[in-house]
């Protein structure tokens, strides 16, 4: 007797081939057989007539990190069908942490100054598994990344210079440990600090490392705006000479110079490749990302962090006037301003968030350049920002682009408003199920590629083995959902709803969502390298 049958479903496998009426039989968390009909006694049978059945979804690029630490039913995604997701994304993860910056983690926890999520963090990825253990389960598997820039802020600190010959040689060290640990990949977040700050040779060292072990290379890069195209050619460069897998984390044109110009840029992905250069991409269906008011200065003014870029410019009048004009050049009007949505300020000054920077700067009786800049001041940098700053016309033709996989670039939050200290993008809630409905609805792909795409493809480009495809041996994680109601709900002003369509939710062969609801089972884990 096996313990799960799925009967009558409209299998979609996950490769991409045409789509068929079938059962799926499960036992001891495996597919066992899939078939057009089977006939087997089951402890329980499922009747999903009317109804798709793919693998579980596959998050190309998550920043569920430590939310699990908030709240262990990781509702945002489980309801999206996500059964894995891929974190420690943008040069970031709850690791490696030097001694300095251990012990003051374990001051603040003792003083009760850090919630569960600030306090996870520890030496090494061994470390941060281990202090889990036990005290917190969760519900999405974490395919976990190390990130450049928590590895670089321990070796190097802040500071605007290259790395020296010695302290590459401990990153490699501090990034080989993390592989070993079971890490699947290393990911740089180029327009972040310190990462910004890394010149090409300690970039290529540490992604030939990554080839050498065959793991991956995520990226984002130091411009996705103006630039973008020098930042793109960099990141091919990096892979032509290293030979490592490199993969563009939420390929995108967000600046008006370059909207427009999304089958040019594509271009380029699609002849380094032709050329042999082993490069990738994800994307979110949004035309307006999250980021923070920080990365409109230029580098030069962020030397030494965040604090230290406010005290500059309160206390440097001149170079204070440096940066309003260059703000001045690029956001000379309020409408510039209003593309940029403060979601969060992180308890500095309240009364801007939920505000564009455009009626702040209106309501200060200031410019909108002067105040885009007193907005940094107040909340010293450390603001999180919607920022609609994509034309929908590029958003589509990525979409339309078969070797793109999509990431949510966002976290398993709670439904609950309470557990969230800000107002988060929707794409925490809908990225899935509005990526399937634009394609249910604009014809871009066919649904077999739609559902290819966030199973098999970023299975296959991270190198998971034994997800991403329905298939006899394969791990039980499995969507069942109706095609036809898919649509995301969650909206800028209120993302804290439920996407349509998600019937049911199986990890290890075991019910995470039934009926549309969530199980009291915890079924997710690390998944290790």
């Amino acid at each position: 007797m096996i313990d799960l049958l799925i009967k009558n479903g409209l299998i979609i496998d996950g490769t991409a081939s045409p789509s068929y009426k079938g059962d799926v039989a499960v036992n001891d968390g495996k597919i066992v057989e899939i078939a057009p009909h089977i006939e087997a006694e089951a402890k329980e049978v499922l009747d999903a007539e009317g109804l798709c059945v793919s693998p579980g979804f596959i998050d190309m690029h998550s920043h569920s990190d430590a939310w699990f630490m908030v709240d262990d039913k990781c509702e945002a995604k489980l309801y999206q069908g996500v059964t894995s997701e891929i974190v420690g994304n943008c040069g970031s993860s709850q690791f490696p942490r030097n001694v300095e910056d251990t012990t003051k983690v374990n001051r603040l926890r003792e003083e009760g100054k850090l919630s569960p999520m600030g306090s996870y963090q520890a030496p090494d990825f061994y470390k941060l598994r281990t202090k889990r253990r036990g005290e917190q389960k969760m519900s999405t598997n974490l395919i976990q990344l190390v990130g450049h820039n928590a590895i670089r802020r321990g070796v190097v600190g802040m500071g605007k210079r290259e790395a020296w010959e010695d302290e590459i040689k401990l990153e490699e060290y501090l990034l080989q440990q993390a592989l070993d640990q079971g890490c699947w990949g290393m990911s740089m977040g180029l327009e972040y600090l310190p990462g910004r700050f890394a010149g090409h040779k300690e970039i290529v060292r540490l992604a030939k490392l990554c080839y050498v072990n065959d793991a991956i290379v995520t990226v984002h890069m130091k411009n996705e705006g103006e630039y973008s195209y020098e930042s793109l050619k960099d990141m091919i460069d990096v892979a032509r000479e290293s030979h490592c897998h490199m993969h563009i984390s939420h390929f995108k044109l967000c600046d008006k110079t370059v909207w427009g110009k999304s089958e040019e840029y594509f271009g380029m992905l699609l002849k380094a490749r032709e050329e042999g250069v082993n490069i990738t991409c994800d994307m979110y269906p949004y035309n307006a990302c999250q980021s923070g008011l920080a990365n409109r200065l230029p580098d030069w003014a962020l030397d030494g962090g965040h604090e230290a870029a406010c005290r500059m410019i309160e206390e440097n009048p001149e170079k204070r006037a440096i940066i309003l004009k260059s703000l001045q050049e690029r956001f000379p009007d309020y409408e510039d301003g209003d593309m940029y949505f403060i979601a969060s300020e992180n308890g500095h000054c309240p009364e801007m968030r939920g505000k564009t920077v455009g009626q702040l700067a209106k309501s200060w009786g200031l410019s909108n350049p002067e105040g885009m800049l007193e907005a940094m001041l107040r909340c010293r940098l450390d603001d999180t920002s919607i920022i609609t700053n994509m034309k929908m016309d590029d958003v589509l033709y990525f979409l339309s682009q078969d070797m793109m996989a999509i990431g949510s670039d966002a976290s398993c939050r709670p439904f609950d408003p309470k557990y969230s200290e800000d107002l988060p993008h929707p794409r925490s809630y809908g990225t899935f199920p509005r990526f399937l409905k634009l394609a249910r609805e604009n014809g871009f792909c066919s649904m077999e590629t739609a559902v290819h795409r966030i199973t098999q493809l970023p299975a296959q480009y991270v190198g998971l083995k034994d997800r991403g495809v329905l298939e006899a041996g394969k791990v039980a994680d499995i969507c069942v959902f109706d095609w036809n109601k898919l649509n995301d709900n969650a909206t800028y002003e209120n993302p804290f709803q439920k996407c349509d369509g998600v019937e049911h939710v199986i990890m290890n062969g075991k019910f995470a969502i039934r009926n549309a609801q969530q199980t009291e089972e915890r079924l997710g884990d690390y998944i290790l390298r």
